[in-house]
């Protein structure tokens, strides 16, 4: 099975037109939505931030870049609380920043556990199953 690879620039681009987005809809009014769920904008911002990883870590993937992104990544949340903050139909809650935080750790926790997977497959250690 081949699997499609991008080069980074693309990423790249991805991620810049995925952050706009985010903004975009983090900053216009939500009198319109109704949530359902007591968490569903947490879930929101997990997701966002855990999708803004996964382009951020493909565009650039070094150890020192990963640290680098994520700070980066937690002060667009914040720098989105306090954009939130200056405007009336949007309330700031800096819970968000947290599950901002939240999205970000699971990425990486996430693309480290199937990384080291992937070396101990390769090595020999675990043996994939074929279907």
């Amino acid at each position: 099975m081949k699997i499609l690879i991008m080069n980074k620039k693309y990423f790249k681009l991805l991620f810049f037109a995925t952050a706009i987005i985010v903004f975009i809809l983090a900053t216009v009014s939500d009198d319109h939505v109704h949530m359902h769920h007591q968490y569903a904008d947490k879930i929101k911002h997990i997701t966002a931030f855990f999708t803004l990883s996964l382009l951020l870590n493909r565009a650039s993937s070094t150890i020192a870049h990963r640290l680098r992104n994520m700070i980066a990544l937690l002060l667009f949340g914040l720098f989105i609380e306090v954009a939130q903050y200056f405007i009336p139909s949007r309330d700031s809650d800096w819970m968000d920043v947290l599950a901002d935080f939240i999205g970000i750790l699971f990425f990486q926790l996430s693309y480290s556990s199937f990384k080291t997977l992937k070396e101990l497959r390769e090595r020999g250690k675990i043996k994939s199953k074929s279907l």
